[in-house]
């Protein structure tokens, strides 16, 4: 897989090029204006036929900029972009292995409860992986009805997941690395400015850590105004040492990464830091191959894993998915956009009456014109409580 970069003057003619030359299945990954232009850069299998369309056809060309863009800028697009690359080939390879697995699973209708048929074909509806389906088979297996399946699914959710405070760990310095977009910046500001409020005379530093993405430094700028932090924007493994070597013992250290290579930065800062708390953030739609491949990566030791946008999914079977066969905890969590928004303390419990609710209310739904499965009727199916989230006390 290769990408491929084409110039039009809007948006629609860009399209039509791509599709054009390098076949409808071509996965547009960037999409910008430039210089008065569209520019889209799409994903193209390496096989297909037109591997040199683009040289030949007629493209309009962006007209030559009066400066041109800094060296280490272009060098971080362009592995930004292989890592955009990776990430679609990693979810391609996702949905191979899916696919083979349920073929692979055995065919057991006759021997299966009903009520347990039931709860899997809600399972494969919602998203869940095949892994995490045959995992939750052996809970299940004992119940004898719908309403005890969906209290072994939770209360098996609840063993399995671990959750880490952050507030309880007198740690100096904390980390948080992830894939670009997954709202690593947004998580840092919340903590710094609830940190703050908890404690006034706290020396908290939020420091940008080889981030040039248009933005990024004037939010990190902002978060720390908002928190009364101080903000340094480091480019250099170097830089970050002399500042920990001035600041570090007496001061509370929230680093921020690019993204762009997370092996690479963490296995270093870890090195520079001695006691530093790294965490994984996640996006709550992540892709499970990829981000179970970094937390089994035998250089990478991850303290905890934080979760983002909760409010646009449904069921997060993934991140379940990834909090049990990664073996890490669970910290925190945000369910809005908001940077004043705090931050949610997330635990094996709250995932799990998360998932309790949005199931029975499936459960409900199903069962209200008529009798349920196994004579379970919509008036014997108990009420959930809400479960209120738990915002973090820092106090």
């Amino acid at each position: 897989m290769r990408l491929e970069q084409v110039f039009a003057p809007d948006t629609r003619m860009a399209m039509a090029q791509i599709q054009s030359h390098f076949g409808e299945d071509s996965m547009v990954v960037s999409n910008r204006r430039y210089n008065g232009r569209n520019e889209l850069i799409a994903a193209v299998d390496n096989n297909t036929k037109a591997a040199t369309a683009v040289a030949s056809a007629p493209v309009v060309s962006p007209p030559t900029p009066v400066t041109s863009a800094p060296a280490s800028a272009l060098a971080t697009e362009q592995q930004r972009a292989l890592t955009l690359v990776e990430l679609i080939k990693a979810e391609f390879q996702t949905s191979r292995l899916e696919m083979q697995s349920l073929t692979r699973l055995p065919h057991q209708a006759h021997a299966t409860p009903t009520h347990i048929i039931e709860l899997q074909h809600l399972f494969l509806n919602t998203g869940m992986s095949a892994r995490l389906s045959q995992q939750m088979h052996d809970p299940l297996a004992p119940t004898k009805k719908l309403q005890d399946g969906l209290n072994a699914l939770t209360q098996w959710m609840k063993t399995q997941i671990k959750a880490y405070d952050l507030v309880a760990d007198p740690a100096q310095a904390h980390l948080i690395a992830g894939q670009p977009g997954s709202g690593k910046s947004t998580m840092i500001a919340r903590i710094a400015a609830q940190l703050a409020m908890a404690d006034e005379s706290r020396k908290i530093v939020l420091i940008s850590f080889n981030d040039d993405r248009i933005g990024a430094w004037q939010a990190t700028q902002i978060a720390g105004a908002r928190a009364g932090a101080d903000t340094y924007r480091i480019t250099s493994f170097k830089q970050l040492q002399a500042l920990y070597a001035e600041i570090g013992e007496t001061h509370h250290l929230l680093i921020d990464t690019a993204g762009s290579d997370i092996q690479r930065e963490v296995r270093c800062i870890t090195k520079i830091i001695p006691g530093l708390k790294s965490h994984l953030m996640l996006a709550a739609d992540t892709n499970e191959t990829s981000a179970l491949n970094l937390l089994g990566h035998p250089d990478l030791h991850w303290t905890s894993c934080m979760v983002s946008r909760l409010d646009g999914i449904d069921y997060p079977w993934a991140i379940i998915s990834i909090l049990i066969n990664g073996n890490i905890p669970v910290s925190l969590g945000s369910f809005s956009t908001n940077v004043t928004s705090p931050p949610r303390a997330l635990s094996g419990d709250f995932l799990a009456h998360l998932i309790d609710k949005k199931i029975q209310r499936h459960i409900d739904s199903i069962l209200a014109p008529s009798e349920g499965i196994d004579g379970l009727r919509p008036s014997d199916s108990p009420v959930l409580e809400e479960y209120t989230h738990q915002q973090l006390n820092f106090g």
